[in-house]
């Protein structure tokens, strides 16, 4: 809390002083006002819930309101706060004189209350088959036995919340009249504290879920700063930036049970040579600590015809905690033109290259020790993020007449994966996009957007090692057996890797978006506007599904205003939507 002091401190230090030059002046013009207010919430139900972002407590508190400008010729001054509550404020503060100073700050602050998971959803059992009912020949009962999915709260009636306070202010200073060099700055702080809930996952011979209270301790800060100038005919500029992601609470820790068998609870020594810890309190959820440095170039103005803009970008991020980092390079062109008085081209390019450090795993060797088949699972985890990305776009817009404007769009997207789902082997997806706008307007009383809009791509993203498996033990006895092994003829967890299926992706082959809206305005006082979104997707191209998804949103809302100081707005929106996809629950067997 020491830095967000700090930061408002300067904050308000920089536009204070400029208050007091505007107050200097006797012909500024000032108008303030103030306001005075409470509310109460009375919490019957599920608190945390219905006063997800207020303070837990049934009392009144005080609310106030603050609204200042001063003005004259070249310089205004504005102040707005509201106190809602001594962890819901917001506060803006901004000062400009000319085009030679401006600057802006605004700090706010929110707190949310967090329920707890009770995990009472994770209650399950193997399913071991049918035996013979001794008490009803002829019959079947459930054969009784397997593992068991249980559950634990390590704290009992918790309190968690969360407190966070943002800080932003920017400015913009002009240094020379001369090629009009101006330095610009922003700075952005998140604090957050408070307590949240922990989940840690025993090993699968345990099946044990536990539950306790973390501390939230995290702090982000960010600051850009750089030059801005013209010359000649051309606008360049050159940013950099640097960020900084860290957290000071404890890592939480939590006790692995013993390795053992999960029902009859022998075999400790075989089981422990099947994992990587156990019996021990290690830590988990671990925070890292982060550094990002960032460097911006970009340049624009009058090129031929039209108009050009281009940026180039460079960034590079560390995690501090165990020394990895990635590097990102960008770039972005966006080009307007007239073809004719009554048609230009709006163009667009851009492309984006990342890449993150290889790590090397270093894992116990599976079975070490033991009788029977043992496995090095010793291997270098290639980041999933390396990739190259392009997008390019060409937009034609052509007035048909006063009143009637056409828009036709099409653009493609390529990203091609390095490493994923294998190194050197990476999937490419690509999607062309196309889009046709028609937009009318009859002066300011009536006006109609209609908007078709479709999608289709090819290869999305999807799981690499597939969401199911084929269920029951004499399938997987039929499929695999251990290779190697003359002790054992049952299936280990990493032989079943191969039997794995069912692609499944958020991402549709095909999208489709239709949209229309309407805007009517019969007189002065009353404002009518109707609007309709279907949305349909899918995708077919999976391996045992397919994956659709329908959405129509109808919307009509009207406004009367008598006069300028009062005014009645009335609204109705339906929702309808329809889908149809995979649901599993990923448990012992798979």
């Amino acid at each position: 809390m020491k830095l967000t002091k700090l930061f408002l401190s300067v904050g308000l230090l920089l536009v204070l002083t400029t208050a007091i030059a505007v107050a200097q002046d006797d012909e500024a013009v000032e108008k303030y006002s103030l306001w005075f207010g409470g509310h109460y919430t009375d919490f019957e139900d599920y608190a945390k819930k219905v006063g997800e972002y207020r303070l837990n407590d049934d009392k009144t508190y005080p609310e106030l309101k603050f609204d200042y400008l001063s003005r004259q010729s070249n310089t205004i001054f504005l102040m707005n706060a509201h106190y809602f509550d001594e962890e819901n404020i917001n506060g803006k503060a901004s000062a400009t004189v000319g085009d030679i100073f401006s600057a802006r700050f605004q700090y706010r602050s929110l707190t949310k209350q967090k329920g707890q998971d009770m995990l009472a959803n994770f209650n399950a059992r193997e399913f071991l088959g049918w035996i013979p009912d001794p008490a009803n020949p002829g019959d079947s009962i459930q054969k009784q036995g397997g593992k068991v999915l249980t559950h634990e709260l390590l704290d009992s009636d918790p309190d968690y919340n969360t407190n966070r306070h943002e800080i932003l202010s920017q400015i913009s200073m002009l240094l020379s009249r001369q090629n009009n060099v101006r330095l610009v700055a922003a700075h952005r702080s998140v604090i957050e504290n408070g307590t949240e809930q922990k989940i840690a996952s025993n090993h699968c011979f345990s099946c044990h879920l536990t539950s306790k209270t973390a501390e939230v301790d995290k702090q982000t800060h960010q600051i850009e700063a750089g030059l801005e100038a013209e010359l000649g005919k051309y606008d360049v500029g050159y940013t950099f930036g640097y960020r900084l992601y860290k957290s000071d609470a404890p890592d939480p820790g939590a006790y692995y049970d013993p390795a053992k068998h999960p029902v009859n609870g022998g075999s400790g020594a075989e089981f422990s040579s099947r994992v990587n810890y156990d019996d021990s309190t290690l830590n988990y959820a671990t925070e890292p600590h982060t550094e990002k440095t960032s460097h911006k170039v970009k340049f624009k103005g009058d090129v031929g015809k039209g108009y050009l803009a281009t940026s180039f970008g460079y960034s590079h991020a560390k995690n501090k905690n165990v020394d990895l980092s990635s590097d990102a390079i960008s770039g972005a062109v966006n080009y307007a033109i007239p073809l004719s008085n009554r048609t230009r081209l709006r163009a667009r390019a851009s492309g984006t290259r990342l890449t993150a450090d290889d790590v090397f795993i270093d894992v116990p060797t599976w079975r070490e020790g033991r009788p029977g088949p043992t496995t090095d699972f010793d291997y270098t985890r290639y980041s999933s993020l390396n990739r190259t990305e392009a997008k390019v776009s060409a937009e034609v817009i052509h007035r048909l007449n006063p009143k009637m404007t056409l828009s036709v769009l099409g653009g493609f997207t390529s990203t091609s994966r390095d490493d994923y789902p294998v190194y050197d082997d990476g999937t490419s997806t690509s999607k062309l996009t196309g889009q046709v706008k028609l937009y009318y307007r009859k002066g300011l009383t009536y006006s109609n957007t209609i908007k078709y809009k479709f999608e289709k791509t090819s290869d999305p993203y999807t799981s690499g090692r597939g969401l199911l498996e084929y269920a029951g033990r004499d399938s997987l006895r039929q499929i695999t057996l251990p290779s190697d092994s003359t002790v054992f003829q049952f299936i280990f967890y990493h032989e079943r890797e191969g039997i794995r299926y069912q692609d499944i992706t958020t991402a549709p082959t095909d999208y489709h978006e239709f949209s229309y809206r309407n805007n009517w305005r019969p007189s002065d006082k009353l404002t009518a506007s109707t609007s309709l979104k279907i949305v349909y997707d899918k995708n077919g191209d999976l391996d045992s599904l397919d994956v659709e998804h329908f959405k129509a949103q109808p919307n009509l809302a009207l406004t009367y205003m008598p006069n300028p100081k009062f005014s009645v707005t009335a609204g109705y929106t339906y929702d309808y939507a329809k889908s149809r996809g995979p649901v599993t629950v990923a448990l012992f067997d798979g």
